[in-house]
């Protein structure tokens, strides 16, 4: 309330100021027309001005914020990533029943462009997740979702994650999970936990797929130095790291 009552006493001061100004040329040189012409010619253009200012200069404004704000929603997706993100998705790509539907689509390298992400996320989309639970190193897991829930909550309460709503469901999926393999005993889990166990964790599988493909799009513009290490890091791609390193050295 305060703040709009100075703003209400600064325009009344600001509009006295004027009138006062106006009343002191005319009574200098009394010549109203002259005074009458600027001040029509300066009422002119105040509706220009305010387009100039309110619609084209605030949204290049606001163009810049969101690039702004989408370079560090990126940043936190690639810390995400590097810490926790790639080793889940590893477990469970390599515990995938159907994986070789994905193996051959998913051979990126800076060739790329946004239709072949777009190819490619459709896949994974579609893709028939089967994870073979008796695989899955279930206390690894365990211990590495431990290990970064710090992280983990962070991300969750950080406002910029927000405007991501993907992004935020990969994270509340995977704390949940967390949570799930908590609760049971690992080491004695019955077929109705492990069932329950395995729906969780293909819905994180799904949805950190689903993002890995935006986190490598972006990767390949903005930092590709860093784009060849996560080729070579490609838990879809099952061809040696040097290989598939040296594949996409020859599209750098």
């Amino acid at each position: 309330m305060k703040k709009y009552k100075h703003t209400f006493i600064l325009g009344i001061l600001l509009i006295g100021l004027s009138a006062a100004l106006h009343a002191l040329h005319y009574l200098l040189f009394k010549d109203l027309h002259h005074i009458m012409v600027f001040l029509v010619s300066d009422l002119a253009f105040i509706p220009l001005e305010v387009f100039f200012v309110s619609v084209v200069l605030e949204r290049i404004i606001e163009k810049r914020d969101e690039r702004v704000v989408a370079k560090k929603h990126n940043m936190l997706i690639g810390l995400f990533y590097q810490e926790i993100g790639n080793f889940v998705l590893n477990h469970f790509v390599k515990s995938d029943r159907n994986i070789q539907n994905l193996e051959f689509k998913a051979q990126i390298d800076f060739k790329w462009d946004t239709q072949k992400y777009d190819e490619l996320k459709k896949c994974i989309s579609a893709h028939k997740y089967a994870i073979n639970m008796s695989s899955v190193d279930l206390k690894s897991l365990d211990e590495a979702l431990t290990k970064h829930k710090e992280l983990i909550v962070n991300l969750i309460s950080n406002p910029t994650i927000h405007e991501h709503g993907q992004f935020s469901e990969v994270l509340m999926s995977l704390f949940h999970l967390a949570d799930e393999l908590k609760v049971h005993h690992l080491d004695d889990l019955v077929q109705s936990d492990l069932d329950h166990i395995q729906v969780d964790s293909e819905r994180v599988y799904h949805l950190l797929a689903m993002e890995w493909v935006s986190y490598m799009s972006h990767m390949q513009v903005d930092y590709p130095y860093l784009f060849l290490t996560a080729v070579k890091n490609n838990p879809f791609d099952f061809r040696t790291s040097e290989i598939k390193e040296l594949e996409a050295l020859k599209t750098y």
